[in-house]
């Protein structure tokens, strides 16, 4: 294979997987691999000091010398918090104790390195390649692990004042859903939060989202119910969104939100049954990247003119 000037070396690190990837200039994924996040004493953070996600860049650069690639940038979303200028300001989901940015900076010194929230980079994936692109401005919104989300406009994901403008999964259930729920709609929605509210409802196991559906289909109640109540909750949220942000379209992305079957069919349900008074609602879109497209994004995030050595642009 000939040299490919313009690849960007991409990483996604979730909560529960990262994902690395090779991006050509126009977007397309030349290769692709995952890797578990490492699970720091307790469960509850992630990959450690950013151990797994310095291994998956280095993994990419092997990969990139194989295939006689020329990766001249490096680009990373991360599920926390992120300012406008990409550094992160939260430990939700990550234990870190240095800026990703730096982390990833040492692996490759000399490349532009960029860093970000994970859900403006699947944003802007969308807004390059995706659903977004024939639309001016649009609400992305990832449903995997977790829930968050990021408005778009003239093809920019908004950062906010402090690049906290992501947090759609601290919102509340609606009442009208289901009033007895104490927790955040990232705990009632999200592929976590579905898998423990299917134990609590003395499912067995400890199951993903992908299993509770599976469940769902075999018949299983309790499983439908879950899956239900998620998609209506969702739904109705994010008619909400619209009325407040009165965007051109809603972008559904994330493993889950992308995927089609019960929970879908409940949200798309809400959704329209909640914007169908409204003259010409937003369009409610499926990601065309699918979960790839934080991975995409943040090769974008990368080759923005502002990317620099040392340089972490956020949006």
């Amino acid at each position: 294979m000939s040299t490919t000037t313009g690849v960007t070396a991409a990483l996604d690190v979730g909560g529960t997987k990262i994902a690395a990837g090779l991006v050509a200039a126009d977007g397309s994924l030349l290769h692709r691999h995952q890797a578990p996040t490492a699970v720091a004493p307790g469960g509850r953070l992630r990959d450690p000091g950013l151990a797994g996600t310095a291994a998956g860049l280095r993994a990419l650069l092997k990969r990139a010398a194989e295939l006689d690639l020329d990766v001249t940038a490096i680009g990373a979303g991360f599920p926390e918090y992120a300012a406008p200028d990409g550094l992160l300001t939260s430990h939700e989901v990550l234990a870190w104790d240095r800026q990703p940015r730096d982390v990833l900076a040492a692996e490759a010194p000399g490349l532009p390195c960029a860093t970000g929230s994970d859900v403006r980079c699947g944003a802007l994936g969308e807004a390059r390649y995706g659903a977004g692109r024939d639309h001016d401005g649009f609400l992305y919104v990832s449903l995997g692990t977790g829930l968050s989300s990021t408005l778009v406009l003239d093809g920019i994901p908004v950062p906010g004042h402090r690049g906290e403008a992501i947090a759609l999964g601290e919102f509340e259930v609606p009442a009208s859903v289901d009033p007895r729920w104490p927790g955040t709609l990232e705990s009632y929605c999200s592929g976590l939060g579905i898998g423990e509210r299917y134990t609590a409802l003395g499912g067995s196991g400890t199951p993903g989202a992908r299993e509770v559906a599976r469940l769902a289909a075999a018949g299983d109640t309790a499983a439908g119910r879950v899956l239900d109540g998620a998609g209506a909750a969702l739904g109705t949220v994010l008619a909400m969104a619209v009325r407040l942000l009165d965007p051109p379209a809603v972008v559904l992305g994330g493993g889950l939100g992308s995927a089609p079957g019960r929970l879908r069919t409940a949200l798309d349900h809400a959704y329209h049954r909640r914007t169908a008074a409204r003259p010409g609602p937003p369009p409610l879109l499926t990601a065309a990247l699918g979960p790839d497209a934080a991975l995409i994004g943040a090769a974008c995030l990368a080759t923005l003119p502002t990317a620099s050595p040392g340089t972490a642009p956020g949006r």
